[in-house]
């Protein structure tokens, strides 16, 4: 076997890794308990009462909404008021610190007692850690989206408004305010108008037609309503086109893949020769007049041949099969009429779409935005609901960050003032979906940016909950000054079989796809989570200069630009081990792998030097009910050296940090700056003046449950890359050293070296 084409090594799991964790810390304090606290704290709930006095007199047993502001340095999930709430439960959170309580009158009088005279020493602290307790209240509820909305175009939307409801977690509850609802929106005259929209168990929808404004303001007025927004609009995303003079045959060794891809969009082509043999189904959601076939074809065409027309190496071409849904209407009036389809509509088509297809089609593209809703620190509707169709129906999809299609455009580096204008939109924020932003392929003296620079109308993270977005970057087009796209952008098929330029993250989106299922296609057990770590991976290994220069720059490349060559991101060589744990780990305890095999080759002058990438991903719970504590579990790594005292006492380093640091010790600094509770987390350090020695290297995997929630445990795949800039066989050194420590190792199979075989 040549040694640049080594297997991948996959560790398996034993149980002498496992160990438990010891007991928490400390009960903390934030200021003293007095009985000033006492009261004011007492007089906070009193005040809830008075608030929903109404709606107690009503029925004592309808629930209502408390929220819970706590001080900045409360924010960990280990200060969470829960002893304090113990009458009046957390039902969910909102900002980092913010927490939802469900609220009777009852609860609310028992809470008061126990305020007046504390019964534990938690209760006691729990005081300590409260900053405010309020009511929410009807402006809380309406959605600056759909006030704008209302103001410039009400007739567009009224017909179209979107009512979510909170989640007692409780189903009598639940039952008590539907029902008292349902009651208030047939006092207010619309019932005939109203309904009900549910997918999954959890995510639900009151679709209602209204008459005037001040009907939201009712409607957010009635208990129990988390938000009242709009039902979004969506049509093809602009298309920038421009013809080329490139002629080009497609011929090519190509590789027929049996993966099949899903493209959700506006229709291929029937009429492209290079793509029309690949359509091996076909879903039509659009009538004809509506139909605008060139987005989508473009798609489509850099899929399967985006390589080969823009010029960019890659010695495995794999053409695979497409199923095409049909469901986005024509938006460029040049073309033809023009239509757009409902959120909630899309939202029916795609779980239709999923219930035929996602058996034997794994991969989705979708390309699509909405410019006036910019990701904010909770998930959008339409992200929350693509997380749930991933889960559900095990597939993986590829959403574009979304297009700057008003002036200014981006420079690079950015210009001042932008604000959020250039911030990612809905759906983007999906945490399932690989998300993907543009960089530019091809410059000139006179582009906005340059080669491998953010492209000019790309989009930028993070996304809801700080989560890393966009995932990764691909190429997607750029400009020039004048704003002209001829010879910039990238290369791609009109639905005749022409070649032509485009530009967009829709046309970067699919590139990154078409590297996912090329590392899907070659893996004979083939793993979606690990096909997600490996390109992010590779994604990060590839772009090590780009991200190095400075932190910030994770919000416009995400974790970078992942190799073209996927025999590349698929195995070793000598000189660049790596190693594949796909593991589980359970709440209470925490995976250690002491005396890893460090290669002694990476030792010198006493010191170990050489170069450690490391890739973690894992699917945590979801739960869109806390806001921006979605993400329900994390999972953190530490790879480093210890020592032993004269006492026998371990002392341990970690030795390759996450992306970026902290430098604040409270929690929000932490998810904010840190990537606590994101899915997916790089880690990686360059050894350049060395370390010094010790007895040994461990690694360390730890994670951690929200509060108040328990998972057995949790799966996750940790990919670590260790190289030696010397060019030495640290490969068979690492090899020997595992099997030597008794760790069991698979090679990860691959079709091409199957094929080899043959």
């Amino acid at each position: 076997m040549s040694k640049n084409n080594l297997p991948i090594k996959i560790i398996l799991q034993k149980t002498d890794d496992i160990f438990s964790n010891s007991g928490g810390g400390k009960t903390k304090f934030f200021s003293e308990v007095t009985p000033q606290l006492q009261i004011d704290i007492s007089n906070k709930f009193e005040s809830l009462l008075e608030y929903y006095n109404d709606v107690f007199e009503e029925n004592e047993n309808i629930p209502a909404i408390g929220k819970v502001i706590v001080k900045p340095e409360a924010i960990a999930k280990s200060h969470k008021p829960d002893d304090l709430c113990r009458n009046c439960p957390i039902i969910g959170t909102e900002d980092l610190n913010e927490i939802y309580i469900k609220v009777k009158k009852k609860s609310i009088q028992e809470t008061v007692k126990l305020v007046m005279n504390p019964p534990s020493i938690k209760f006691k602290a729990n005081m300590t850690a409260v900053s405010d307790i309020q009511p929410i209240k009807a402006d809380e509820k309406i959605t600056s989206s759909l006030a704008l909305a209302a103001q410039s175009d009400f007739s567009s939307i009224k017909n179209n408004i979107k009512v979510k409801i909170f989640d007692f977690d409780d189903d009598f509850d639940n039952a008590q305010i539907w029902d008292y609802i349902n009651r208030k929106i047939t006092l207010l005259g619309l019932h005939d108008n109203c309904e009900l929209i549910t997918y999954g168990e959890h995510i639900k929808f009151l679709k209602i037609g209204i008459n005037s404004y001040e009907d939201i303001i009712n409607i957010a007025s009635i208990n129990g309503v988390k938000s009242v927004d709009f039902f979004q609009e969506y049509s093809l995303p602009k298309d920038d086109f421009s013809s080329t003079d490139l002629k080009m045959l497609l011929e090519h060794e190509y590789t027929d893949s049996e993966v099949s891809i899903g493209i959700i969009d506006g229709g291929i082509s029937a009429d492209n020769p290079y793509l029309k043999p690949y359509i091996i189904a076909r879903e039509e959601y659009v009538s004809e007049v509506y139909q605008n076939p060139h987005h989508a074809t473009f798609i489509a065409s850099t899929i399967q041949y985006g390589n080969l027309l823009n010029g960019i190496s890659s010695p495995t071409c794999h053409r695979f099969k497409f199923v095409d849904i049909i469901a986005m209407p024509n938006s460029d009036k040049k073309f033809g009429p023009t239509d757009s389809i409902s959120e909630y509509d899309l939202m029916e088509i795609i779980e239709e779409v999923m219930e035929k297809y996602s058996h034997s089609t794994k991969i989705w593209n979708i390309s699509l935005g909405i410019e006036n809703k910019p990701c904010s620190g909770t998930m959008s509707d339409l992200g929350v609901f693509l997380d749930y169709i991933q889960d559900k129906y095990h597939v993986q999809m590829f959403v574009s960050s979304g297009n700057i299609n008003d002036l200014p455009l981006r420079t690079w580096p950015p210009q001042s003032g932008l604000g959020e204008h250039d911030r990612l939109i809905s759906p983007a924020d999906s945490v399932r979906a690989i998300t993907v932003g543009s960089v530019a392929l091809f410059e000139s003296d006179d582009s906005i940016v340059k080669f491998n620079e953010p492209s000019p109308f790309s989009r930028r993270g993070p996304g809801a909950n700080y989560v890393v977005k966009p995932d990764i970057v691909d190429y997607g087009g750029n400009l020039s000054t004048t704003y002209c796209i001829d010879g910039l952008g990238v290369k791609g098929l009109d639905p005749e079989g022409n070649i032509i330029e485009g530009n967009g993250t829709s046309y970067s989106n699919p590139r990154a796809l078409q590297k996912f299922a090329s590392i899907y296609e070659e893996m004979l057990d083939p793993n979606l989570l690990l096909a997600k770590a490996m390109l992010v991976h590779s994604a990060r290994m590839n772009s090590r200069e780009l991200l190095d220069e400075k932190p910030d720059n994770i919000k416009y490349y995400g974790f970078g630009i992942p190799s073209p060559n996927v025999q590349e991101i698929l195995q070793c060589s000598e000189d660049e081990v790596t190693l594949v744990f796909m593991q589980k780990i359970s709440q209470g305890s925490h995976l250690e792998m002491y005396d890893f095999p460090y290669p002694k080759s990476l030792i010198k002058n006493g010191k170990y030097i050489g170069e450690i990438g490391m890739t973690l991903a894992y699917l945590p719970p979801l739960d869109e009910r806390y806001g921006r504590e979605y993400c329900r579990t994390n999972i953190d790594v530490s790879f480093g050296t210890y020592s032993y005292s004269q006492n026998g006492e371990v002392d341990y380093k970690g030795q390759v940090p996450l992306e970026t640091k902290w430098d604040e010790k409270f929690e929000a600094a932490r998810v904010e700056h840190g990537f606590k509770w994101s899915p997916i987390k790089s880690y990686y350090r360059k050894l350049k003046k060395g370390i010094q020695l010790a007895d040994g290297w461990k690694l360390r995997i730890d994670m951690t449950a929200r509060n108040g929630i328990y998972i057995p445990s949790q799966e996750f795949v940790l990919i670590v890359t260790i190289k030696d800039p010397n060019g030495n066989d640290i490969y068979s050194e690492i090899a020997t050293g595992l099997r030597e420590r008794g760790y069991i190792t698979n090679n990860l199979e691959r079709r091409y070296q199957a094929r080899q075989r043959q």
